[in-house]
């Protein structure tokens, strides 16, 4: 017998095919046993065994995977601290198990009252098991679960009961789902967490115009919704809770992607150990220091590049530029059929959550051609990013946004590397100047050209040189010298005209000798935008200034 799941209507129904794909695969020997083979389509999911009682069981045991990996688990700390009371019937022995707590995704929808817990309430005890318990809990300083103190037979669960493909009824109304749209005689109320849309049954909308009670949620809907976020990745900072999603419209090639970015990827870790993440795990990813949605997406996307170089390098780390052809068959496979990749960023506010952010993202091509060619023009991608660090992340957040968007990052940059090199705080300038050159030369070649970048770069380098070696001419130290330019540059700046920075180039030249080219003073600044202009050639100075100061330092 053979049965599919074929409903296609919205990204989260996607990230369900792709969670229950990954729990049949899992290869945990449960599901050995039912000989059901599970097979992609363009559609959906078919799934073929012996019979309906077959696939049935099959399907109700990925549901119990899933439950002990996302609902049922205990963290590390509850484990080291268990404070549960347990009796064990069979052999008759009291003792401590750790609490529970789902992992964050579905943290963010269940509630005290989803918990079940099988057990006896303590006035019902009898003795003398009931003097056993009471001193059990007086040399332990713990006490019994729940409203009612239950002497727990087990510990406790919190995910649903549902019913999986039920048998057809002969009579009964039919009514419509609220998300697929289908007529079915097989509904309930919305369930949480359903597609990771509904925050509870009574804030349910309906996603289908034929939708008669928003709060009606087919089986195979409430089933699949459910599988969600086992395709999540996820990262939990404070109260915030990002949650990252890698879909497309062909459920083969969503299957391939959660090899590449998901579930079945090697980005992903599942341990408890880790349960406040499952992506950005190592010692050096990005990721870990992510606090705002555009700079996790961004972090996400440069670790995926990162495992894709170590593997086509097998594993041995160089320097050396990678080769054209690099991401090649990666690029082919994510151009072949529509890739995107969804974040959810929420925060937590109190019985509920707030989305604060949607971000849908398929320009995948051109954001891994953007890092291949930093990575060939010897950029540091790691230091770029790092070097913009600060206390909210709010400047680096700006950049990255504008990065994924292809819009111009040169006043940012010229913003944040002012205020990080004189105020002393470490940043990779040269990293920083190369980065921006590079991307402003690709977004917007048509501004300035090479040339002119070249010639903006160097008037600002070429100030700092000079008033160094002026410095020591006169017999100064370079810690002087440095703090004479510091304000210097500050004037320059501030420059809001191109006769006012014209001006200061005099003073400069007054004061220092520095040489400025007939090429500046014959036009070249009637031919760019002054701002942009003024921003080269303050990165260019500070490039020079952060070199010297850094090695005064030294």
């Amino acid at each position: 017998m053979k049965y599919s799941f074929n409903l296609r209507r919205h990204w989260w129904f996607d990230a369900g095919i792709a969670g229950l794909y990954t729990i049949s695969k899992s290869g945990d020997e449960r599901l050995e046993k039912f000989n059901v083979n599970v097979t992609a389509t363009s559609l959906g999911l078919d799934f073929e065994g012996a019979d309906q009682d077959t696939i049935r069981s099959f399907l109700e045991t990925c549901y119990e995977i899933l439950a002990e990996r996302h609902w049922n688990i205990s963290t590390v700390k509850q484990k080291e601290n268990p404070e549960l009371v347990v009796y064990d019937k069979e052999n008759d022995t009291i003792s401590l198990m750790p609490k529970r707590k789902p992992a964050p995704i579905v943290n963010m929808f269940v509630g005290a009252r989803s918990w079940r817990g099988d057990g006896i309430p303590y006035k019902e005890l009898k003795e003398p098991l009931k003097s056993r318990v009471d001193e059990f809990l007086e040399k332990n300083k713990t006490k019994l679960w729940g409203s009612d103190n239950k002497l727990l037979y087990s510990q406790p669960v919190c995910h649903q009961i549902l019913k999986i493909l039920p048998e057809t009824k002969k009579s009964g109304k039919e009514e419509t789902c609220s998300v697929c749209g289908n007529k079915s005689k097989f509904l309930s109320e919305v369930g949480l967490p359903s597609f990771l849309l509904f925050a509870s049954s009574n804030a349910t909308k309906s996603f289908n115009s034929q939708g008669k009670n928003p709060a009606k949620i087919c089986w195979e809907c409430d089933f699949i919704s459910k599988f969600a976020v086992e395709s999540a990745s996820y990262k939990q900072t404070g109260d915030s809770t990002f949650i990252i999603q890698v879909t497309s419209p062909d459920t083969e090639k969503l299957i391939e992607m959660q090899k590449e970015f998901g579930s079945l990827s090697s980005m992903r870790t599942v341990d408890d150990k880790y349960y406040y993440s499952n992506i950005g795990l190592d010692a050096d990813s990005l990721i870990r220091y992510c606090k705002k949605p555009h700079e996790l997406l961004w972090s996400f996307m440069v670790e995926k590049y990162n495992l894709l170089a170590r593997e086509s390098t097998k594993e041995e780390q160089t320097d050396e530029p990678l080769e054209d052809d690099f991401l090649k068959d990666f690029l082919e496979s994510i151009s072949a059929s529509t890739v995107q990749i969804y974040l959810l960023y929420t925060v937590d506010s109190g019985d509920t959550f707030l989305t604060k952010n949607l971000i849908l993202y398929d320009d995948l091509g051109y954001f891994f051609r953007l890092i291949h060619h930093m990575k060939q023009n010897h950029v540091d991608i790691k230091k770029v990013f790092n070097s913009l660090y600060e206390e909210n992340n709010l400047f680096r957040e700006k950049i990255l946004k504008n990065v994924l968007k292809k819009h111009s990052i040169l006043q940012l940059m010229e913003q944040i590397s002012f205020k990080k090199v004189l105020a002393e705080e470490p940043v990779s300038m040269n990293n920083i100047l190369n980065f921006t050159t590079e991307y402003q030369k690709i977004i917007r070649g048509d501004n300035m050209n090479k040339e002119q970048i070249e010639t903006a770069v160097n008037l600002g380098k070429q100030i700092v040189i000079q008033a160094v070696e002026r410095a020591k001419a006169e017999n100064e130290s370079e810690k002087q010298a440095l703090k004479k330019i510091k304000g210097d540059l500050y004037q320059l700046r501030k420059s809001r005209t191109r006769t006012d920075f014209l001006g200061q180039l005099n003073n400069l030249q007054f004061r220092y000798g520095i040489s400025v080219s007939n090429h500046i003073l014959d036009g070249l600044l009637e031919e760019v935008d002054f701002e942009d202009f003024r921003a080269y050639c303050i990165l260019g100075a500070l490039n020079v200034y952060n070199t010297k100061n850094r090695n005064k330092e030294e």
